[in-house]
Parts: structure tokens; sequence; C-alpha cells
């Protein structure tokens, strides 16, 4: 009877899933430390990658297509700290892009 009670208490308790905006608190904090990578062929089309994923491989794609633009965008100032800004202003668009999306999936 006690062993009995002993692996009962000892069962794992599923967690309930997270919310919509609970990923996206989640997501958003991984976002931050998240570096974009963006590079030029040598038929100068712009490539890109992130040093880590945010989770999101849509985020991902799209923080991609950011940063590409802010280099394009700043191409006669091209200088780290402005591409930077420029891409740290777009992230909060991108997050809520994507919990409108995620909630319309749950729907």
């Amino acid at each position: 009877m006690i062993f009995s009670a002993l692996l009962l208490a000892a069962a794992p308790v599923a967690e309930p899933p997270m919310t919509v905006d609970e990923e996206i608190v989640v997501i958003g904090k991984r976002l931050q430390g998240i570096s974009v990578l963006v590079g030029q062929t040598a038929q100068g089309k712009l490539t890109c990658s992130v040093d880590r994923t945010s989770g999101s491989t849509r985020l991902d794609k799209r923080l991609c297509k950011t940063a590409a633009k802010c280099v394009r965008d700043n191409s006669d100032n091209p200088s780290d700290a402005l591409i930077k800004a420029c891409i740290d202003k777009k992230k909060p668009k991108l997050l809520t892009q994507l919990r409108k999306e995620m909630r319309s999936e749950r729907r």
C-alpha cells in the first residue's frame, strides 16, 4: 500500500500547455539575445543566418529578411550600430505578427 502511494507521488504531473502569450514571452526573451549575420554573395545577393534560434522557424526567417532590409536601407552608412538599431526597432512588430498567427492557428 505504501509502495503504491509512493509511485503515485512520484508520477509526473502533466503541465498544462503554455498559452500563446506565455510562449511569446519566452520567444521574445530568446529573440533579445539573437545575433543576425548578413553576408553578400559574389553576385550581390544578401545571405543571412542567426546565431541561434528563437524557437520559431517563421520568426527566424522574418528576422533574417528584416536584417537584410536594414542592411539595404543603410547601404550608404552600413555601420553595425545603425543596422542593429534598425533590427531591434522592428523586433516588437515581428513578435506581434507571430502572436496573431499563433492565436489564429489555435482557434
